[in-house]
């Protein structure tokens, strides 16, 4: 299968040098937003001092001191993305979006609309440009591995295509840390002394399973330039999404579990007769950059109180570092609405049981101890205005 491999390097820092074309000037890392703060990305000054993903910003620092350090904008980052990944749905049907900056397409049967393969790959840099305006760089091959490594070497915005049958000869003199196995079978091949991949081509099939086992096969095929893992196209999914903006910077976790309530209520219409496996809040702050948090759940929910229940226990864990301006819910992962077989009058059991529980609390102290919260203006930038406690039986 014809493959493309497309991909922009070390897409957060780029996406960040293109809206501050000054970061160009020095070192650039992006650190993530979780605790203790690691790198989540460097430019190629930050990676030529020792910087590489997932080291401590402490250490990153030690090994580049001159660097700036920018903290994450994941939604800024994934909206980018996705302006790529749809413009490479208008040049082919299938499409694997592996992740931020990487990407294969299908390109079988495209040839006839092109030149030829080397038209068809910088079609698909121009594509990319006009969707972002980054520029990325193009592989083509039988082949998903041999099409990321001819896209390896080139510069930004270049492109190239690997005849087919081609591909050994191209990986030949490669290293074998290049083979996207695990590092524990790459560690033994530099052992045995095997340090490119024409080395480990040259062996037999039988040869590599007596130390590798079933692994041994794929080692051989990846040598010889032979790729058979299928493409994976991201199957569409309907989303649903509202958004809601404050008249001023808000930063209270009460004014925003009732923004996100809100904005659940807009969507129960669009939503009624579904359920949903996904929820996304994201938000913009007022450091002007995005916050985002993705709640995948374990079966699919429609439940109003169950999802208002999910959205406060995330926004109290985790909430955004600084106020924020706008606010935006999304629901994704769409499916049918199914029932649950529960059993035969259980709730009303259980219900019984907390209000004797109530009314055993109110004889011994004289008053209910349990009150329900109930919303009176949510919308207020007041605290204390949003809502009530009201004494409760039940």
């Amino acid at each position: 299968m014809r493959v493309a491999f497309v991909s922009i390097p070390r897409f957060p820092c780029a996406v960040e040098v293109q809206r501050d074309p000054a970061l160009a000037r020095r070192p650039l890392i992006v650190g993530d937003a979780d605790q203790p703060k690691r790198v989540l990305d460097c430019d190629f000054a930050a990676a030529g001092q020792g910087v590489s993903p997932g080291l401590s910003i402490r250490k990153a620092l030690a090994l580049c001191p001159d660097a700036v350090v920018m903290a994450p904008d994941p939604v800024l980052y994934r909206a980018r993305w996705e302006s790529v990944v749809d413009a490479l749905y208008g040049v082919s049907p299938e499409v694997e979006d592996q992740d931020l900056g990487r990407a294969y397409v299908n390109v079988r049967g495209l040839l006839p609309h092109y030149e030829d393969e080397d038209a068809l790959a910088l079609h698909l840099v121009e594509a990319v440009r006009a969707a972002c305006g980054l520029d990325c760089v193009a592989g083509i091959a039988e082949g998903k591995f041999p099409a990321a490594v001819a896209a390896t070497s080139l510069a930004a915005g270049e492109a190239r295509a690997i005849p087919a049958g081609a591909e050994g000869a191209l990986l030949r003199p490669l290293g074998v840390s290049l083979l996207p196995l695990d590092s524990e079978i790459v560690m033994r091949l530099q052992m045995f002394g095997l340090e490119t991949i024409g080395e480990v081509a040259s062996l037999s099939i039988p040869e590599l399973q007596s130390q590798f086992g079933f692994a041994g096969k794929r080692l051989w095929q990846l040598a010889n330039g032979i790729d058979e893992e299928p493409l994976r196209p991201r199957p569409p999914a309907e989303r649903i999404e509202a958004s809601l903006s404050f008249e001023a910077p808000v930063a209270g976790i009460d004014v925003m579990v009732a923004a996100a309530k809100q904005l659940l209520s807009r969507l129960l219409l669009p939503l009624r007769g579904r359920a949903a496996r996904e929820l996304a809040l994201q938000a913009e702050l007022v450091s002007d950059r995005g916050w985002e948090r993705r709640i995948v759940l374990r079966e699919a929910v429609s439940d109003r109180e169950r999802l208002a229940f999910v959205l406060r226990a995330s926004l109290q864990n985790a909430p955004p570092p600084n106020a924020v301006r706008n606010i935006s819910l999304r629901l994704g992962g769409l499916t049918g609405d199914t029932g649950k077989q529960l059993s035969l009058g259980e709730r009303g059991r259980l219900q019984r049981q907390l209000e004797e529980s109530i009314r055993q609390m109110k004889a011994r102290y004289g008053y209910s101890p349990v009150f329900s919260c109930v919303d009176v203006e949510p919308w207020s930038v007041i605290p204390e205005q949003r809502q009530i406690l009201v004494e409760s039986d039940a």
